[in-house]
């Protein structure tokens, strides 16, 4: 499937006509139906969509998008996993905050260098959901004075590996929140993830999230539209956003020129919702409640997303 291939659009479209809203159990059981449904999607935008529009809740669809923006980011994680990016720490998420370690243990047979990865995240989504973490540790101060960060990748069955659920959190609780302890979690070399933890992981991940979350919450939005029968010209308008995100997904998250039509896309997204508000009146008082519950999620990265606007605009000499 090509970059400009819109099956997914035609695809939502047949589902539509069809469409079958299914509820879930739990998490576990949106977590089967969304792996069996991301399979035949190539572009890890289509998995987020996808996964938006089948969820029964805007938690679920986060999730969606959450996860098909990790496998965009580390295109070797599994489709079929369930993730978690642990960045943030007692001092904040920049990397001289960062002050979970790795260091060296070892040689073993048959998976060579061994080491340890020793620290504690905070803030952590689907942290007892997750089958594996993406775990950013120091190994230590470079002659410049700055943290060197490398990304880790250490399964959750690893050893050493300790979960304490964050409790009163008020959005999206259909998924975990917490802090995870790692103390001395063995890794391989294999695990170590290449290039520099910050600039290929960190950094990126933002604006990949943006766009996989925004696109999958759209999707779960198109869900309720078709369920209620908001009607032809709303599932336009939702569908208009959702095809200038999966275009932008496609670009460097590094490109000053997509963070900016990202920027304007988004303000479009809010703009909808806005206008969205009255055809909830629509929906049953439960799924009501739930969206004007969650979708403030939409905005709480919004003072680091103005700053990152904000540069890619000096970059072509604006202010």
């Amino acid at each position: 499937m090509g970059n400009d291939d819109l099956e997914i659009i035609d695809w939502l479209l047949v589902s539509k006509r069809s469409f079958d809203p299914k509820t879930y159990a739990g998490f576990s059981s949106f977590r089967q139906a969304f792996s069996n449904e991301a399979g035949r999607w190539e572009a890890s935008i289509d998995r987020a969509i996808a996964g938006g529009f089948i969820a029964d809740c805007v938690a679920y669809a986060f999730t969606a998008g959450y996860n098909a923006a990790l496998q965009r980011l580390v295109g070797t994680l599994p489709i079929n996993a369930t993730a978690s990016f642990c960045i943030t720490e007692e001092g904040g998420g920049h990397p001289r905050a960062i002050r979970t370690r790795i260091v060296p243990s070892g040689v073993d047979a048959n998976r060579g260098r061994i080491y340890g990865v020793s620290g504690r995240k905070k803030y952590i989504t689907c942290a007892t959901e997750a089958d594996l973490f993406l775990v950013a540790a120091s190994e230590g101060v470079a002659d410049d004075g700055k943290n060197r960060i490398r990304m880790v990748r250490i399964d959750a069955k690893n050893p050493g590996i300790s979960i304490v659920p964050m409790k009163g959190l008020s959005l999206v609780p259909e998924i975990s929140h917490g802090e995870i302890g790692f103390s001395d979690v063995a890794i391989s070399e294999a695990d170590l993830l290449p290039g520099d933890g910050y600039t290929a992981y960190i950094k990126p991940f933002r604006t990949i999230e943006d766009l996989h979350v925004s696109a999958a919450i759209l999707g779960y939005v198109l869900r309720n539209a078709c369920i209620y029968d908001w009607g032809r010209d709303i599932l336009e308008n939702i569908l208009g956003p959702i095809v200038l995100l999966r275009g932008l997904s496609f670009s460097s998250p590094d490109s000053p020129a997509a963070l900016i039509v990202l920027g304007d896309a988004l303000n479009q997204v809010k703009g909808l919702f806005v206008r969205l508000e009255p055809f909830w009146d629509k929906a049953d008082k439960a799924a009501k409640a739930a969206w004007d519950r969650d979708k403030a999620l939409m905005q709480i990265a919004d003072k680091a997303r103005a700053l990152r606007l904000q540069k890619a605009w000096q970059f072509y000499g604006a202010s």
